[in-house]
């Protein structure tokens, strides 16, 4: 048998010097760069949250419970983290809707609000009343154009001086 090739003598060979013939090898892990931008990943963290319900934590509530070795605590420390950022939004969002300082704020704004609507009612008439009055002095001027156009006896004593005639030299 000499003069054939062994493919498995030079596979022991090459592991033998490598290193990697130890049984419980693991190859690092391939790390995939994340290249979506800041709105993306915020986007997929804030649908992560809105999946978390009170079943969800009720459940990794008991995950936790049953656990008993670090490895399974590590594993659940993810949605451990994701439960508890969602716990503290909605517990801030309680409690400044809660707070005196809210609800103040939440009064000044509707008295401002019907402050405000009073306001543009009192403008819009202003300004109703402003086109309105400029109409009728409009339309009052060209009614007295046109009756001093048409009739004799309303004609002004000084129009005979203003001709609209362009006189030649």
């Amino acid at each position: 048998m000499s003069g054939q090739f062994d493919p498995s003598t030079m596979m022991q060979t090459l592991q033998g010097f490598s290193g990697l013939g130890t049984p419980n090898y693991e190859p690092p892990p391939i790390h995939v760069p994340d290249n979506r931008s800041r709105a993306e990943v915020r986007e997929d963290f804030e649908k992560k949250l809105e999946q978390l319900d009170f079943a969800a934590l009720e459940e990794l509530k008991e995950k936790t419970l049953d656990t008993s070795e670090p490895e399974e605590f590590i594993a659940l420390k993810d949605e451990l983290e994701d439960s508890l950022v969602k716990f503290l939004r909605f517990y801030r969002t309680f409690e400044d809707l809660n707070s005196e300082e809210s609800r103040k704020v939440a009064l000044k704004e509707k008295e401002l609000k019907l402050e405000a609507k009073h306001d543009w009612a009192s403008k819009f008439r202003l300004f109703f009343f402003r086109i309105l009055a400029s109409a009728l002095l409009v339309f009052t001027l060209f009614g007295i154009g046109y009756i001093e156009h048409q009739y004799d006896w309303a004609r002004l004593p000084m129009t005979k001086y203003f001709s609209p005639n362009v006189t030649q030299p």
